[in-house]
């Protein structure tokens, strides 16, 4: 087996302490601190995939469950389950339109929409610290971090 480059042995050791990295308690933090009361409880079941929907659900005025599907990184099985767990956790509503009784349309509840509030507050947090990490780097070479990456994934996926 061919020995890997020591820098692509360092961007492989840093691209698996990302994927393991596990941010659900600092997000569930975040959320309690500004939860209003009748969602707070429901805060500490909530993981990191439950709010990729919500948030994917959030960005749409109502969505079909198989369009959902087509926009996340998760199988249809997956989809269904956190879809049917969510809607437990009355964060989602399932529901037919009167003019297409085939398709399952989803919208978020009055504490869904809380939720995705209290998580899209966070990710502009997120979103801030990384944009002052960015100005560190030119555009050229932020250019090529993401094309590498795109890369990666490419060589993953095939």
């Amino acid at each position: 087996m061919p020995k890997l480059n020591p820098l692509l042995q360092q961007i492989d050791k840093e691209l698996h302490r990302y994927l393991a990295f596990d941010n659900t308690k600092r997000i569930q933090e975040h959320l309690l601190k500004y939860a209003e009361e009748t969602v707070s409880d429901i805060v500490p079941n909530i993981s990191v995939t439950d709010l990729d929907i919500i948030n994917h659900i959030a960005s749409h005025s109502e969505i079909r469950i198989k369009e959902l599907v087509a926009t996340v990184y998760f199988p249809q099985g997956t989809v269904s389950k956190i879809v049917n767990r969510l809607v437990k956790k009355n964060l989602l509503k399932k529901y037919h339109r009167s003019d297409n009784k085939k398709d399952v349309y989803l919208k978020l509840t009055a504490n869904g929409q809380i939720i995705a509030k209290l998580h899209k507050k966070y990710h502009e947090k997120e979103n801030q610290k990384l944009n002052e990490l960015g100005a560190n780097f030119s555009d050229t070479d932020l250019q090529k971090l993401a094309e590498m990456l795109r890369k990666i994934n490419e060589l993953r996926e095939n």
